[in-house]
């Protein structure tokens, strides 16, 4: 009798671990289809209180994947990608500088490339169906382990795995950030014409030809302080724009979902300790630590970026 209730706690052992990959499955899914799914839409861009419309068209397969959106309102200013190289484009600087912020989070591409890591710090679990422009989808929900990270809602399309909504929560269970589709055909523009810029002025914030950024010998020797499950992915040293003698070490943490940049600078005179919201979940925190000003940058909540900014503990190499 004891075996066959050993054999039945087994048997429901392996249906859970087996049920928890297939969620893993569909986010990894998820996140190829939201890079590469050829489709032409609209969806909207809440936070802050504000709400922006965006026009979306991609086509194209692999290296070779096109992609363009046009600003419906505010700002006039497109964002272009040819493969690995995304561009910004305006009529002025003003608005320029608008395409800039606005391409630190291109729905639906909110999950990374590779998402082997982000089961470390988070949970998937699947919390039911809806239907978002006309398409049915179900909620995948990535929950953090720990109260420092945001909540991500993916509300995917049943048939080709594209996220149609996300929905970045606090802990608090408010959405801080939300993208949503209100109309989407899952084929891209006939016409080449199609990914073409309309304004002349503009900004290459992604070259396909720009070395990649590694480690240096130049890197701090150790940070702690950080979230656990944030590991260093790459670290440079470049010197400031017209100083050559100041430079700025530039180094880049992840969890697996979220990517989180370091900046440590020479100090500068009068400035205090801070967080400040950028755009949307992205939020920046600065301190002075010494000689240096250290910076945050990442989509984590200004509370979270405003206790790691004080618990840092950078050691630099002579």
């Amino acid at each position: 009798m004891r075996l066959t209730q050993l054999s039945g706690v087994c048997l429901m052992g392996v249906a859970v671990l087996a049920h928890a990959d297939d969620d893993w499955l569909v986010v990894k899914r998820a996140a190829v289809a939201a890079r590469q799914q050829p489709l032409t839409g609209t969806y909207l861009h809440q936070m802050n209180g504000s709400l922006e419309t965006f026009r979306i068209v991609r086509g194209g397969a692999g290296d070779n994947i096109q992609e363009k959106r046009t600003s419906l309102d505010g700002p006039s200013r497109e964002i272009i990608r040819k493969g690995q190289e995304l561009t910004c484009y305006a009529p002025d600087a003003k608005s320029l500088s608008a395409a800039k912020v606005s391409a630190m989070r291109l729905f639906p591409a909110i999950l990374p490339d590779d998402i082997g890591n982000i089961a470390q710090s988070y949970t998937v679990k699947r919390s039911g169906k809806d239907r978002v422009a006309q398409r049915d989808c179900n909620w995948t929900d990535l929950k953090p382990k720990d109260s420092k990270r945001y909540l991500l809602r993916l509300c995917i399309d049943t048939a080709s795995s594209l996220p149609l909504k996300v929905m970045s929560q606090n802990a608090a269970g408010e959405t801080v950030e939300q993208f949503t589709f209100t109309e989407i055909e899952l084929q891209g523009p006939r016409e080449k014409s199609a990914f073409r810029p309309q304004y002349k002025q503009n900004y290459v914030l992604r070259s396909a030809s720009a070395p990649q950024m590694t480690l240096d010998a130049d890197a701090p020797s150790e940070v702690s302080g950080m979230p656990a499950g944030f590991k260093l992915l790459r670290a440079v040293q470049r010197s400031l724009p017209g100083q050559a003698e100041r430079t700025v070490r530039h180094m880049v943490f992840s969890d697996g979902l979220v990517m989180l940049s370091l900046f440590i600078e020479p100090q500068a005179e009068g400035r205090p300790e801070r967080a400040v919201n950028l755009h949307g979940a992205v939020n920046m925190a600065t301190a002075v630590q010494g000689d240096y000003l250290v910076t945050l940058v990442g989509d984590l909540p200004e509370p979270t970026m405003l206790a790691m900014i004080r618990n840092l503990k950078i050691t630099l190499k002579p």
